[in-house]
């Protein structure tokens, strides 16, 4: 949708642009927004003859390798950042328990735990 307003946008001044200048040819006489659009052009133009000079001396193949350095710095900025806040902030965010180390810990697997329960019960038979 946005895409088609400015389309819209750019196709009015366009045209009134092309209405204005027939209006000029038609009439003899120039108007305010031509004289404005005139003393802007020799701006622009040398704008855009320095902007076109500089690219001409950018190496492009290095200064793909300085972005890749400088996103690959930012992002171990970002994971080192991370890291420590993480670190730091780990007892807020976790409950700690205390002698959960002394407590026994179970079977690791139903049939163990099965395996268990059955030499226990032999064990009380041996017993009684």
């Amino acid at each position: 949708m946005t895409t088609f307003v400015v389309f819209i946008v750019a196709l009015i001044f366009i045209v009134s642009l092309l209405l204005i200048k027939k209006a000029e040819l038609s009439s003899g006489r120039v108007f305010f927004l031509t004289n404005i659009f005139a003393k802007c052009d020799g701006w622009f133009l040398g704008v855009w003859s320095k902007v076109v000079i500089w690219f001409k001396k950018i190496n492009w193949p290095n200064t793909c390798l300085i972005f890749q350095k400088i996103f690959a710095s930012i992002r171990k900025l970002i994971i080192s950042i991370k890291r420590r806040f993480d670190h730091k902030q780990s007892h807020f965010f976790t409950k700690h328990e205390h002698g959960l180390s002394n407590n026994k810990k179970g079977p690791v697997s139903f049939f163990l735990k099965d395996v268990a329960e059955y030499k226990k019960s032999l064990r009380d038979e041996i017993e009684k």
